[in-house]
């Protein structure tokens, strides 16, 4: 059964750095496709493992998240990361994040 995702979400397409940890670090180019209070998507051109911790970087912030669920999307990859640490968000995030809607 499909997971069902109640979390609100806001769609990015920016650029970043990704690196999965390990002996040694792999650094790879991404995109942040979106991001929520508990996460990540990202797009990398290859496959990265389950369970994996990855170290995301854009402008001045960054995520730490362990690779949750993996799939193919035409050229590129999305993986999803569930949160582990976040550097500060910026504030147009931040307060978008914060104006989830509540579920009852």
């Amino acid at each position: 059964m499909p997971q069902v995702r109640t979390e609100h979400r806001i769609e990015a397409q920016t650029p970043a750095a990704a690196t999965i940890l390990g002996h040694p670090d792999l650094r790879v180019d991404c995109y942040i496709r979106d991001i929520s209070k508990s996460g990540m998507c990202i797009g990398v051109k290859e496959e990265i493992a389950s369970g994996k911790i990855v170290k995301v970087e854009w402008g001045d912030h960054f995520l730490v998240g362990r690779v949750q669920r993996v799939s193919a999307a035409r050229t590129d990859f999305l993986v999803g990361l569930e949160l582990l640490y976040c550097s500060k968000w910026s504030e147009p995030v931040a307060t978008a994040l914060a104006d989830e809607p509540r579920i009852a």
